[in-house]
């Protein structure tokens, strides 16, 4: 799907109202069918030119620098580099097992992925072999690299995010926060684009919200009714989107967690991803009433004039 230059907007919203305001005028939802079984997980290029979907099994991240770039991660245990301008993958890494999560590093000479034994693998993309694996001692859900500094985080189950040093293409564990209570999972992780907060969706339906300069809980935000497994920042890092399975996506103004926009569909969220340059929202979603829309990725944040 490409994004059109005149979509690329940046608000700046300097109070909670600000942005209810903002999404009166630009509220409207478009919807693309990305032609694959049931779209799970999406994700912008690095010049937000283009989105990128993957199926019920797969993952995608993109190349932090090259925007035809991107990678997939799938349960038929193979990795796959692409080409946008290509409908073969150029590159394939074969796993003993599936895999279920992949990030790209901010350097763009790594990605990392993590397959169902819970290691995490990491990739030199300079030749496209895998150069270093680390075992997980808590079972991982989703992980993602902090995009200023040499730092992998990692949710966990029991409430943990775990925080790995990333040098090299090595990992070495530095500390651990205590999110969410030992009964929780954490599984949805965002990172705001200034480096300095990070969102945490858990299963006990609410998203806590870190300073990452003193690790310290600023707020939580209770408002769904299922577990989290979608966190998105905007690009400002002033909202943030989280999607539930109880058929919302909320929108909180992050300065103070109000809420200042709510998504409603008919099926669960499977995804959400901010613009890396505008206020738009890119998501997958179920349909219960349709099953055709749930091969379509759609993006909230288009004007209504």
């Amino acid at each position: 799907m490409t994004i059109t230059t005149r979509e690329r907007r940046c608000a700046r919203l300097l109070t909670q109202v600000d942005a209810t305001s903002y999404f009166e005028k630009y509220k409207r939802i478009r919807s693309t069918d990305m032609k694959v079984q049931q779209c799970q997980s999406v994700a912008f290029n690095c010049d937000g030119t283009k989105l990128v979907c993957g199926a019920f099994d797969k993952k995608v991240a993109c190349s932090e620098k090259q925007p035809n770039m991107f990678a997939s991660a799938s349960s038929d245990r193979n990795i796959c580099v692409w080409d946008i301008r290509q409908s073969k993958p150029t590159h394939r890494i074969s796993n003993k097992v599936g895999n279920f999560f992949i990030a790209w590093s901010p350097c763009d000479q790594y990605f990392i992925f993590l397959d169902k034994d819970n290691r995490v693998n990491t990739v030199d993309v300079r030749n496209y072999q895998v150069v270093n694996t680390h075992d997980m001692k808590v079972f991982s859900h989703e992980l993602m690299f902090h995009p200023l500094s040499n730092h992998v985080f990692v949710a966990e189950s029991g409430g943990k995010v775990e925080i790995l040093k990333f040098a090299g293409g090595s990992l070495e564990h530095v500390t651990s926060i205590q999110a969410h209570s030992l009964q929780v999972d954490c599984l949805a992780l965002s990172i705001s684009k200034d480096g300095q907060r990070l969102a945490v969706g858990a299963s006990d339906a609410s998203c806590s919200l870190w300073n990452l300069d003193e690790l310290i809980c600023e707020r939580v935000i209770p408002r769904h009714d299922y577990g989290i497994r979608a966190v998105s920042f905007s690009c400002n890092g002033q909202l943030l989107a989280s999607g539930s399975e109880d058929h919302s996506i909320d929108i909180a103004y992050v300065p103070d967690g109000t809420r200042c926009h709510e998504i409603k569909h008919s099926g669960e969220t499977y995804s959400v991803a901010w613009h890396p340059n505008a206020l738009l929202l890119a998501y997958t979603a179920s349909d219960g009433l349709n099953s055709r829309e749930s091969a379509c990725v759609k993006t909230f944040g288009h004007s209504t004039v």
